[in-house]
């Protein structure tokens, strides 16, 4: 990373860790929405970075608003910040301005007819209840339109993903103005699913590296048999994998930090190696710290029901590596060692 998104980085940690505590997590998760550390956010500049200031945006690089999400990873923030981002990224290439509040994008079974109408319904939207606007991918015939709608004209059903965060059913039946429909294409609607992908990438990679800590805290303060589990040698080997699983992903994560333009290859390989890792860290973190891990005073299933929830969203690893392999396959730049050692 370059400095200033290290010193981004850093204010992002400084807000997190003062303003972002498990107890705040915990409220969150009952209900207790914390709209003042949204508001510190917003005020920071935050939850615009990436986006130009003629539109509304704090600038920066979409690279920067990376940084701020792989904080926002550590630290389990119960906040649409990830969607409100994404949200502004797509508004961005439309050249349209932000509006005012968080905001999603939404994705579904979803028609726009000719007389203006929308309807259709998706489920699973994170953070809806909490939005002010959607961004909502439909069809119009075969070709694809993003319709810009007040979240207010939508009915919500409330429910939970595995994270504990909002995941919200969405049944749609609104009269849209032609100045709130834009016509896009296919690649458009690819371009969200990198971004998106991107992004939860460097959040699972800020939340591995929060759990590689806990973990080894607690086997440095659990004792068994008069010593610290981490003097055992089983526990020591798993630890190794743990970290070893942690640098790979945190390497993948700042590789798309610090680009000027993301690029698919690129998400593809972080998608698929960090989904990877979060499953094979979270097993092992689980392991050592023994049945406290799973309660829900302890600091640790923060961290790991959203792993298990991120790596699935915008596609699993299995799905980026399928992906990755059809780029390469058809790719004749070069026979694929070539193009495998070009990417380094």
């Amino acid at each position: 990373m370059n400095e200033e998104q290290q010193l981004i980085g850093e204010m992002a940690r400084r807000m997190l860790d003062d303003h972002c505590g498990p107890a705040v997590v915990d409220a969150a998760e009952q209900g207790d929405y914390p709209s003042a550390l949204w508001t510190l956010l917003v005020d920071n500049g935050l939850t615009t970075l990436g986006i130009d200031e003629a539109l509304g945006g704090a600038g920066g690089t979409f690279g920067d608003a990376l940084v701020v999400l792989r904080e926002a990873g550590r630290k389990a923030a119960p906040l649409p910040l990830a969607e409100t981002l994404l949200a502004g990224q797509l508004l961005s290439s439309l050249e349209q301005r932000l509006p005012t509040g968080p905001m999603c994008f939404v994705q579904g079974d979803v028609s726009l007819n000719e007389s203006g109408q929308l309807q259709g319904s998706v489920h699973g939207v994170k953070f809806a209840r909490h939005c002010q606007t959607l961004l909502v991918a439909a069809r119009r015939g075969e070709d694809p339109v993003i319709c810009h709608i007040p979240a207010a004209t939508v009915a919500v059903t409330q429910g939970k993903d595995l994270a504990g965060e909002p995941s919200d059913d969405l049944d749609l039946f609104v009269q849209v103005q032609p100045q709130a429909c834009f016509d896009i294409d296919e690649a458009k609607l690819d371009a969200v699913l990198v971004w998106g992908a991107a992004m939860r990438s460097v959040m699972m990679a800020g939340a591995l590296e929060e759990a590689l800590g806990a973990t080894v805290g607690y086997a440095l303060e659990r004792k068994q048999f008069g010593k610290a589990i981490a003097k055992f040698q089983a526990i020591q080997q798993q630890l190794a994998v743990f970290a070893t699983q942690v640098a790979a992903s945190t390497r993948a994560a700042e590789t798309l930090m610090v680009q000027s333009e993301i690029a698919s290859i690129d998400v593809a390989i972080a998608k698929a190696r960090i989904g990877e890792a979060a499953g094979i860290c979270a097993e092992i973190a689980h392991q050592v710290h023994g049945a406290i891990g799973y309660t829900r005073d302890h600091r640790l299933n923060h961290l790991t029901r959203r792993l298990w929830a991120w790596r699935d969203a915008f596609g699993n690893e299995a799905y980026w590596q399928e992906r990755l392999g059809r780029t390469l396959l058809v790719e004749d730049s070069g026979d694929l060692w070539q193009q495998i050692t070009a990417l380094g």
